[in-house]
């Protein structure tokens, strides 16, 4: 009985794992149920970070904007775009005014 717990307990860290990384929780949770919670684990490990849903928590918690020129990821408050050299202090949401 204990084994099952220890089982299902990680698998459970291994679904949070792969949701923090933008992957599917449920999905993982299944994969590391079924097969392994360390096969799971390193299939979480290699994937790389979901981009989108990086870019979705970044923007919606509001420490981020978009750069309305390169579209890449800027601090809030930022007055110039690190990766294009663009003003944009005058757009606050990342949109022009």
């Amino acid at each position: 009985m204990e084994v099952v717990v220890f089982w299902i307990s990680l698998s459970v860290i291994v679904a949070i794992f792969a949701r923090k990384k933008g992957r599917s929780g449920i999905g993982f949770f299944l994969l590391s149920i079924f097969f392994s919670p360390l096969i799971g684990f390193i299939i979480a490990l290699l994937l790389a970070e979901n981009r989108g849903d990086f870019e979705s928590r970044k923007l919606s918690d509001g420490a981020n904007k978009k750069c309305p020129h390169c579209a890449e990821l800027v601090k809030a408050q930022a007055k110039e775009c690190r990766y294009c050299g663009k003003d944009i202090k005058d757009w606050p949401d990342g949109a022009e005014a």
